[in-house]
């Protein structure tokens, strides 16, 4: 931070952090939000209300705007819309037990949305594997979308925004039936890139972006972004970021890969962290790029007790040691009030403006109030950080799953969501309600007092696994600026309707070897095992035993004018 910013803020320091008096400078002068997955099921008008879980579920969403013409605008989520529903049926089979919502085998799961409007209407495009390009490949999607945009190759293979852009959807993958390489007992996690250079109407086949020559390797949470930078030497070149949890001993370190081409090759990995073990306290995840207008790359991620950045000034030929951008204290899993699975991960951007040499992050920290959130800034290319900015407040809630990017003219946007419980010491149907809000900082201001964009409140509780063993509202948002507008996609869950049934059979196996993450009952249905085999109870039946809008969730836009 630098010290004539500083001299601007009435602050005190508390608990470690700089608090800051909140300022309305930068508040929303308006905020809409709007379905991005319109409708539901792509083809299917009617499908808002008739879609059944878990085929009506959608999370974990990414937005991105076009650079030069920011009326075209590509979302995308974790989306179940070609799952089939529940218990017995064409798909599943009349033998199906009527509690089985388990992810189908060879079924994709993500989703692409598009605006032509700025971002007032949406057109749910389907899956990637809807593509012709997917369908001929012998790989499915399997969702964590990042969506990214850039300049488009010329014939050359020169970046040039005269040839146009591109848009990159980074994606988990895994081999459909029957066409893997390896044996039948493995079943491993590819990363794949996806290009489309008519703003999100089609794609590219998927391009795998990690060498996989270990079967037992699990490559997750990978995030994607493009040098758009004209002043960059590196104009062009395509980063992914992710965590390789090894099968010897769970080691995780974070990797990282380039594209010089388009995103139709990648390079071989190369090693930002230590493999340290996540069952230690001491794992690494969350990794997250962003690139500076003069070509600086910065990979950021959690490990233990810290947010680190590790920074390439020669286009990820070779990284520098990791520093600490701050402290960072988990929230709490689950949020009191609620029994969804939560994290700190951070955002982090880049000031676009040519010859800025400033860098934002954002993250939530567990405090005795709750979550908060925190922002921190680089003015000397990520050498050293600012103590961290408390930007969120008691009003709103508990905070979690933000989203930062900092606009053309150097305004720094950040959104997020926020709980309140009604009890704090249980959850439930009716039990919490979750918000979402915007805080912003024009160049040389002060950041905004925190301002509601959600027209509706989510209920968690009417989202949930597959496995139904805990309510879900994914692992992230994201949020995307221009120098107009803000732009933030969350999970939300105001169509939905809660189960009282699945509400008590979540508390009869809280704390049981049942509670697992959706991506666990994947891999063991692809393996041929029973993700449910150890489930000591009974387990409710959603078409049977709740209504028919249970476990509704949506990816939202709000486009906000701050």
């Amino acid at each position: 931070m630098s010290r004539r910013w500083a001299s601007r803020l009435t602050a005190t320091i508390a608990a470690g952090f700089l608090v800051v008096p909140l300022a309305h400078p930068a508040a929303a002068e308006s905020a809409v939000d709007v379905q991005a997955n319109e409708p539901q099921v792509s083809g299917d008008p009617a499908s808002d209300t008739t879609a059944r879980f878990p085929t009506n579920k959608q999370n974990e969403p990414t937005v991105a705007v076009n650079p030069l013409d920011s009326r075209y605008l590509i979302a995308g989520s974790n989306d179940e819309q070609r799952q089939p529903p529940c218990g017995p049926g064409p798909v599943r089979g009349t033998d199906a037990a009527p509690s089985d919502c388990s992810f189908f085998p060879g079924v994709g799961t993500s989703g692409v949305y598009t605006s032509s409007d700025g971002g007032a209407t949406w057109n749910n495009r389907g899956l990637l594997d809807d593509q012709p390009s997917w369908k001929n490949s012998d790989l499915i999607s399997d969702g964590d979308p990042v969506i990214s945009y850039g300049p488009r190759p010329g014939p050359d293979g020169t970046f040039s925004y005269k040839n146009g852009v591109r848009a990159y959807y980074s994606s988990l993958a895994s081999y459909k039936p029957g066409r893997s390489p390896y044996p039948p007992n493995k079943a491993p996690e590819l990363l794949v890139v996806a290009h489309s250079d008519d703003n999100g109407t089609t794609w590219s086949a998927p391009t795998v972006a990690t060498a996989k020559g270990n079967p037992n390797d699990f490559n997750d949470k990978e995030w994607v972004t493009v040098d758009a930078s004209p002043t960059s030497p590196f104009f062009g070149r395509v980063y992914l970021t992710w965590t390789e949890f090894r099968a010897a001993g769970q080691a995780e370190p974070v990797m990282v890969s380039v594209s010089t081409d388009g995103g139709a090759t990648f390079s071989s990995p190369k090693q930002l962290s230590p493999a340290g073990n996540n069952g230690t306290g001491n794992g690494r995840q969350g990794s997250m790029p962003t690139v500076g207008p003069d070509g600086t790359v910065y990979a950021a991620w959690e490990e233990a007790s810290q947010q680190l950045v590790s920074v390439s000034r020669d286009g990820g030929t070779t990284w520098a040691r990791p520093v600490t951008a701050g402290p960072v204290a988990d929230i709490q899993d689950p949020i009191p009030g609620a029994n969804f699975r939560t994290d700190s991960f951070l955002s982090i951007a880049a000031d676009p403006r040519p010859g800025s040499t400033s860098v934002w992050a954002a993250w939530v920290n567990r405090t005795a109030g709750g979550g908060r959130l925190v922002v921190v800034r680089s003015s000397d290319r990520g050498a050293t950080w600012s103590v961290p900015v408390t930007v969120s407040t008691t009003a709103e809630g508990y905070a979690f799953f933000q989203g930062l990017d900092v606009a053309p003219n150097g305004r720094v946007d950040v959104a997020y969501q926020a709980l309140v419980a009604k009890n704090p010491a249980t959850y439930g149907t009716g039990n919490a309600a979750v918000d979402t809000w915007y805080t912003g900082k024009p160049e040389g201001g002060t950041w905004s007092k925190p301002e509601k964009i959600s027209k509706a409140s989510t209920d968690p509780a009417t989202s949930a696994q597959n496995n139904l063993a805990r309510q879900f509202m994914g692992d992230y948002n994201t949020l995307a600026s221009t120098a107009d507008k803000a732009y933030f996609i969350d999970t939300d869950a105001r169509s939905g309707v809660g189960c009282p049934a699945v509400d008590a059979y979540q508390h009869a196996i809280e704390g049981t070897s049942a509670v697992r993450g959706d991506m666990k009952d994947r891999i063991a249905t692809r393996l041929g095992q029973d993700p449910y085999a150890d489930d000591p109870s009974t387990k409710p039946a959603p078409p049977l035993d709740c209504p028919a809008q249970f476990g509704n969730t949506d990816a939202y836009v709000a486009v906000i004018t701050p």
